[in-house]
């Protein structure tokens, strides 16, 4: 399964990425999301979307989730955060799934398994 990991974090990217990697998905990481919409642009749509939602400057997680999906409308998304407690809310109303940061490595790799298998009910 194709993974496209968006996370401004340099070492959390990283560690998500090779613990992905050695659970079988095939994972870009990339830290911004101006970098991911080249990606998809040039037609490599992953299977999930993984996006941190405060990426510092320019465009946050739910901007590139609404782009990805105007752009390839088949692509779960997960957001993923550490900020504010009203996140997870937000995120179900746009049916999308949500993780809160700090989790486990394991945790997103499951979700990802979950949105992977997805029908049409996206709860989170």
């Amino acid at each position: 399964m194709r993974v496209l990991l968006i996370e401004d974090d340099a070492i959390i990217r990283s560690v998500l990425s090779e613990t992905l990697d050695g659970d079988g998905f095939e994972v870009d990481g990339l830290a911004n999301a101006e970098d991911a919409l080249i990606l998809l642009g040039a037609g490599q749509v992953p299977d999930v979307l993984v996006t941190d939602i405060s990426l510092g400057s320019g465009l946050n997680g739910f901007d590139l989730a609404d782009l990805a999906r105007a752009r390839h409308p088949d692509v779960e998304v997960i957001l993923i955060s550490g900020t504010t407690p009203d996140l997870p809310r937000r995120a179900a109303g746009r049916h999308e799934r949500f993780l809160q940061k700090p989790f486990a490595p394991e945790q997103l790799a499951a979700k990802i398994r979950e949105a992977g298998g997805a029908g049409p009910d996206r709860s989170p």
